[in-house]
């Protein structure tokens, strides 16, 4: 991509569309439901948390909980840095790693986070899946910080789901959603990997539960 396509995309386009996005969000009908003690929105919250989800519901989670104290991670490819550019102003704190390149400072940069006092927001699965998988990013950080995995998910109705690995949802104009939280999970920091597998099944069983229940609740079987 030659300089004149850089200054397009992120000077111009990627303000463009978060700025159609943050006039689309006025007419979103988003709220969560069940637990609400750690839940960013809570005054009294009492401790900060790693908060894991799927890839898919990125878009709604950064609209709905922008400008709280929280941090995430993007990849170094192009597409981490058009989504670092967008949560960004969303007031979201960005740190550039990945599994493959640059993951030991992006794991002490969400450290630094954490211990400040952020919230941190983490895909389970991403950057690049496979869909509603759990790697080990977030087990490992769980582990050596000692803060709480709170396992997250959003659903809505009105939607378009992009031809992307994660088939990533896009609320539409008038979408009610709602956001829900799972069990939190404490990962002890004196375990080995074969002992951490046992809670990479927990929360992605996990996982799957709440997003199950949040769907029958927004199509009309309240829990």
């Amino acid at each position: 991509m030659n300089r004149f396509q850089n200054f397009f995309l992120f000077q111009i386009a990627v303000p463009l569309i978060v700025f159609i996005f943050k006039l689309i969000g006025k007419t979103y009908k988003f709220k969560e439901i069940g637990k609400f003690d750690v839940s960013p929105y809570n005054p009294q919250k009492k401790e900060n948390y790693i908060f894991g989800f799927w890839h898919c519901q990125l878009v709604g989670i950064i609209y709905f909980y922008q400008n709280f104290n929280i941090a995430s991670i993007a990849s170094l490819h192009r597409d981490g840095e058009i989504a670092a550019r967008a949560a960004e102003k969303f007031g979201i704190k960005i740190v550039r790693g990945s599994s493959t390149r640059g993951g030991f400072k992006a794991f002490m940069d969400l450290k630094k986070y954490i211990e400040q006092g952020y919230d941190i927001a983490i895909t389970v699965d991403g950057p690049r899946g496979p869909a509603e998988t759990v790697n080990d990013g977030i087990l490992y950080m769980a582990k050596i910080t000692g803060k709480k995995i709170v396992p997250a998910c959003f659903v809505c109705d009105k939607k378009v789901r992009l031809k992307s690995w994660d088939k990533l949802i896009i609320p539409l104009p008038f979408s009610k959603g709602f956001f829900a939280f799972g069990k939190p999970i404490e990962i002890p920091s004196g375990i080995d990997d074969t002992e951490l597998e046992k809670f990479r099944d927990i929360l992605k069983q996990e996982l799957l539960e709440i997003n199950k229940n949040c769907e029958k609740y927004l199509y009309g079987n309240k829990l």
